[in-house]
């Protein structure tokens, strides 16, 4: 029996504005140096912000200013960058600032440029243990040496070296950050979005510590709200940060989003909503039966109940439209791939038994099985609408189970004969995910393949898995971070490798030296022929072997005002607003 706390059905909720969600699994960290998966990334930009974000209603995406003043200035080699730093700004209030005397910030203390300072210098400490550093290293001046004078050092040494400057990181003053680059980085301003750039106040750090269950479940930032409630693997709360700085909901959008009255709003302060609940539901249909009953504001569509809820692939059923429930659809940029872990002594030096499993899978009945036909087939490492890529509908080894087992017994094991047991880690340990292990097992069994384990983790386990390199074969995803084709290959470039985010573990000099090429280039045709070599590299050598693009179909209750729905935008909650009348209106429909 599952218990669902936290699922009031009390509309006023005592005179609160509260948005109901839910996700499938827990969060990893709310430590914003570590937290880089997509249910800890929906959580965290609430709590801690950056320097830039992503207009919220913009098209195409476009980075404004959050804790940055401005834009940045450049250098006339464009190698340096001046940020000017928002003078308002607060850090939420918290026991760690109790010798703090900044009477403009009660109970905490203004933000300043070297609050960022110290924050991208933890990402290089072997006690955090981040995945993150990789959008700094040998592209900032300093970093990589400090990084490694930090991780050759005795651990009782590591807190004076520690303070040592970073030649690419400068405070002129309180409010003015320099960043100096060693080579041109194009992606920068899309990588001053992430929440690994996150400002994090030294005291939380002195206060909680660094180490595994500190600062991760103690979070301290400048965002709209900070952590109330979380109850590990049951649900998680966020409520208003009173020291939160006057924001308002945007004035301007495209015109998309004016026809979808995304701007009501506007000029009105932020955030709308007095609390956040997120449960943690690992089942699709106890959650769906939730939303039903209007006690879930927003979620994903899921496979079982497509049929129920969609017609003609694109409409809601008037069934669900007249109970108050709307449709949004977004073309996204999440992919999903076979990944195959290059240092397993039996998958990772053996391209044709990779060749061999690529081919044995039917990508056509896997989309339709899993995605209810809404899924795309994956053709090329790039998303659609990303930059560089080209149409295509081939990839190199597609489902084709006589030449599969031709690989098969090229790879040395003719029928599957000597091969020893293969195991397939799932993402999450939901239904979904045993029918998906249990599908990629009956594919490989027709080429001879017979001894393949499924292993299924919790979220949170499987990325400490894959940061540790401990999977062979798992069921491997990624939702783009920015809108460049650097983000994506990036992923199977070799000096990040487990534990930064290629979980592969892929090193090949000649695609490496490639990327390295291609990474500082601005948009032009010879960056695309780069991208187009680094793509035949990996459908030949197979570190992934492709499946799908995601479409997401999510709905919400009409109760919820303000929803985007974009996976490129993970701080929506600020956004949102519930019409509490219309809340009212609905529930009696349910």
């Amino acid at each position: 029996m599952i218990v669902f706390s936290g699922c009031s059905s009390n509309v006023s909720d005592s005179g609160k504005m509260i948005y109901n969600g839910y996700h499938s699994d827990d969060a990893k960290s709310l430590d914003p140096a570590v937290a880089y998966d997509t249910i800890s990334w929906d959580i965290v930009p609430s709590i801690y912000e950056t320097l830039y974000e992503y207009s919220y209603l913009s098209d195409p995406f476009e980075a404004t200013p959050l804790l940055a003043a401005d834009m940045p200035t450049y250098s006339n080699d464009r190698l340096t960058l001046t940020i000017p730093l928002r003078r308002d700004v607060c850090f939420q209030k918290d026991v760690a600032f109790s010798n703090s005397k900044d009477t403009k910030c009660p109970g905490s203390r203004s933000m300043t440029a070297d609050d960022f300072i110290y924050s991208f210098k933890r990402l290089a400490r072997p006690e955090v243990s981040s995945p993150g550093l990789w959008i700094f290293e040998g592209k900032i001046a300093g970093v990589t040496e400090f990084k490694d004078k930090l991780t050759k050092a005795k651990k009782e040494d590591r807190p004076e070296l520690f303070k040592l400057p970073i030649d690419g990181f400068k405070a002129l003053d309180d409010y003015t950050l320099q960043i100096t680059l060693t080579e041109p980085y194009p992606q920068l301003l899309y990588i001053l979005t992430l929440s690994f750039t996150a400002p994090v106040p030294h005291e939380a750090i002195e206060k909680y510590g660094d180490e595994k269950g500190s600062i991760n479940e103690t979070p301290v930032g400048t965002g709209p709200f900070k952590l109330k409630k979380w109850l590990r693997g049951n649900r998680i709360d966020l409520v208003r940060n009173e020291n939160y700085r006057p924001v308002f909901y945007p004035s301007n959008g495209a015109d998309r989003f004016k026809k979808m009255g995304l701007l009501e709003d506007s000029g009105k302060k932020l955030p709308f909503l007095d609390e956040v609940r997120i449960q943690i539901i690992k089942e699709e249909q106890p959650a769906w039966l939730i939303f039903t009953k209007g006690k879930i504001d927003a979620m994903g569509l899921p496979r079982d109940n497509f049929n129920q809820a969609i017609t003609d692939k694109i409409n809601l059923s008037k069934e669900f439209f007249d109970k108050g429930v709307d449709l949004t659809i977004d073309a996204g940029t999440t992919f999903y791939f076979l990944l195959f872990n290059m240092k397993d002594p039996i998958v990772g030096k053996n391209k044709y038994l990779r060749q061999a499993i690529s081919r044995a899978i039917d990508r056509e009945e896997f989309i339709k099985l899993f995605t209810n036909n809404t899924g795309l087939k994956m053709t090329h490492a790039l998303p659609p609408g990303v930059s560089g890529r080209p149409d295509s509908s081939n990839i190199k080894y597609d489902f084709n189970i006589e030449e599969a087992k031709k690989l098969l017994a090229k790879a040395g094991y003719p029928n599957g004969k000597g091969l020893p047991k293969l195991t397939f880690d799932t993402r999450n340990a939901s239904s979904m995910s045993r029918q998906l292990g249990e599908y990629m097992k009956k594919q490989v069994l027709k080429i001879g393949i017979k001894d393949f384990d499924v292993i299924m983790n919790p979220f949170p386990g499987y990325l400490q898995k894959a940061r540790e390199g401990n999977l062979q074969i798992a069921h491997g995803g990624w939702v783009i971070d920015y809108p460049d084709a650097e983000n994506v290959y990036q992923l199977v470039y070799g000096p990040n490798s487990a534990p930064g985010p290629n979980t592969a573990n892929y090193n090949n000099p000649e695609l490496n030296a490639v990327y390295d090429k291609m990474r500082i280039m601005e948009a032009s045709p010879a960056r695309i022929k780069l991208i187009e070599k680094m793509e035949t590299i990996i459908q030949e050598d197979m570190p992934w072997a492709y499946l799908n693009y995601r479409t997401s179909y999510r709905l919400t209750q009409r109760w919820l005002r303000n929803f985007r729905g974009s996976q490129m935008i993970p701080s929506e909650y600020k956004y949102y607003k519930i019409d509490k009348k219309l809340k009212e209106k609905f529930i009696k429909t349910r």
